[in-house]
């Protein structure tokens, strides 16, 4: 029985036709995944999505959202952003961490990248709860799970619009939530 080169191919572990990974530089792959499995927790390191936002590429993992390239990384677990997600109209990919300032990323091409993002964020989510205080503003208490090997909960407290931290029995509020 006579096979194609490509399925021999696959069976010998010669060539891979088709992943993930295909059309990603070489080079930068190998660079991500080093990157990538030295970080705590990053659990499996596979590419899931990729694209590209300007001369830096972007990866999404199972645990990790990753941008950067052969001359450096940077890594995000997916159960450190709060909220964010994909503005088609300025094709950018915008988030905001629980303890810090909003960031983007201009993706010049986009791939499967934001449906990954909405997807592992909504994924790292295991409960998610508000504590109304005023009509339908509150607190709402949500428990992220890291999506790498480990799969730890962390607690997180933050307010509906049209509250702050100051207004008071909110910070008395999140305490017994959390």
């Amino acid at each position: 029985m006579k096979t194609s080169g490509r399925a021999a191919g696959d069976r010998a572990g010669r060539t891979r036709w088709w992943s993930r990974s295909r059309g990603l530089p070489a080079a930068a792959y190998a660079s991500w995944l080093a990157s990538a499995a030295a970080q705590p927790g990053a659990g499996p390191t596979r590419i899931l999505a990729w694209g590209r936002a300007g001369d830096q590429l972007v990866i999404g993992g199972p645990a990790l959202l990753s941008w950067g390239g052969v001359d450096g990384w940077q890594h995000l677990g997916w159960h450190e952003i709060e909220r964010g997600g994909w503005e088609a109209a300025d094709g950018r990919l915008t988030w905001r961490r629980y303890d810090g300032e909003p960031e983007h990323l201009a993706l010049s091409e986009p791939g499967r990248v934001p449906e990954l993002f909405r997807e592992r964020v909504a994924a790292s989510i295991a409960v998610e709860k508000l504590i109304a205080l005023k009509g339908d503003r509150g607190v709402i208490v949500t428990a992220r799970r890291h999506l790498g090997t480990g799969g730890e909960l962390s607690w997180h407290a933050t307010l509906s619009s049209g509250l702050s931290w100051s207004t008071p029995g909110v910070t008395e509020a999140a305490a017994d939530a959390l």
